[in-house]
Parts: C-alpha cells; structure tokens; sequence
C-alpha cells in the first residue's frame, strides 16, 4: 500500500508550491521559496551594470528592483516579506537570504559608502538608508524642471509634435522623479485630474507664444 509520502500529485503540488511545510511546520525551500538561495548566486556576481555612487540613484533603484524580483527576493526591501521572528522555525531560512539580499546591495554601490551601510541590521535598512540620503538629491533637478516647463515656449523652429515631444520629455523625467502613489480611491482620481488639467495648461501656455 504506498504511503501518503508516495503519492505523485502531492509531491508535485508541494515542487510548486512557494509554501510547502514538512512535518515540523518549517518552510520547505524549494526554488520556488523568496528563502531560496540557488548555488549560482554569487555574492560577487555583478548585478547592476554600474555602482550606486549618488549621482545615478534614479538609474539605480530600478536596476535593483528588475534584478531583486528575477530573484524572488525583491519582497525583502519593500516589506511584503517580514521577519517571522527568532522562535519561528522559518527565521534561519529567512536571515540567510536577507543577509545574501544585504551583501547584493552592499556590492552594487560605490567602495566610499560601504562604511556607511555595512553595520546595517537587515536588507531594508540599508534600502531606505540609500533612499532617504540619495532621494533628496533630486531636488534641485525637481525644482529646474518645473522652472524649465513654466518657461518653455514654442519657437518658430518647431512645429507642434515636436514642442509636445519635449514636453512630454520633462514631464515623464518629473514623473520619474516625482512618482504618484499606487491608490484607486477618489481622492488620487481627483488628484490625476488635476495632474492632467496642470499640464494641459502648460502645454497650451508654451503654444500661445506665437
């Protein structure tokens, strides 16, 4: 008589499944786990085509981001994949890939801020630490781009594709800088409204100049 442990569809379920548990209730790691740490998954493999070193944080991020959920581990900076605790039988399983996170991280930016992250306690601390010291740097760009679509205005040289083209420009370059929250309630509408009508304004207030 063949055992539960021997049956073929159960154990294909729990392959692909990203929560299998054993008989002790811990998270069984298969590739398919966010705990998942392949042997491939070089700590010194380049990840990111070029360091962080501050001037390219806006490239950065998003890198980081495409490569963190290549990995399934993309959870351990946007916190959708908590600690479970010390006496959770999980907290090893996760540890080890959030310290691999961290190390990925730590070699992706420049050898001047290593002193500076490396004493970080887990993978989001050094995430918001880079975020929240690199972040305001795009301020006075912010505030140049703004300045630079107040002011534009459409010469005879251009014909109106070609003015809307480099508006479009900043204002996608603003959006990036500026991104608007992920929200479908009837505040954020009202808000994209407004959004839309501001720079409908502007637009039609760079072609009135001729």
């Amino acid at each position: 008589m063949a055992s539960e442990h021997d049956d073929p569809q159960k154990i294909e379920s729990e392959k692909k499944s990203h929560t299998s548990y054993n008989d002790k209730n811990s998270l069984v790691v298969t590739p398919s786990s966010p705990y998942y740490v392949s042997s491939l998954d070089n700590p010194g493999t380049p990840l990111v085509a070029a360091l962080l070193n501050g001037r390219n944080y806006k490239i950065w991020p998003r890198s980081m981001k495409m490569v963190l959920c290549a990995k399934m581990k993309l959870g351990f900076v946007d916190r959708t994949i908590t600690n479970p605790g010390k006496q959770n039988a999980d907290y090893q399983k996760w540890e080890g890939a959030d310290s691999m996170v961290m190390v990925w991280i730590i070699n992706t930016t420049n050898l001047k801020l290593h002193g500076s992250i490396s004493h970080a306690a887990i993978a989001r601390d050094i995430w918001l630490d880079l975020e929240e010291r690199f972040a305001l740097a795009d301020a006075p760009r912010i505030h140049q781009l703004w300045r630079n679509l107040c002011l534009m205005q459409k010469n005879d040289d251009l014909d109106v594709t070609e003015f809307y083209t480099q508006f479009k420009s900043i204002f996608d370059e603003l959006n990036e800088l500026q991104p608007l929250p992920s929200c479908t309630c009837g505040a954020f509408k009202e808000l994209m409204k407004r959004e839309e009508e501001q720079r409908l304004l502007l637009f039609l207030g760079g072609l009135d100049s001729e």
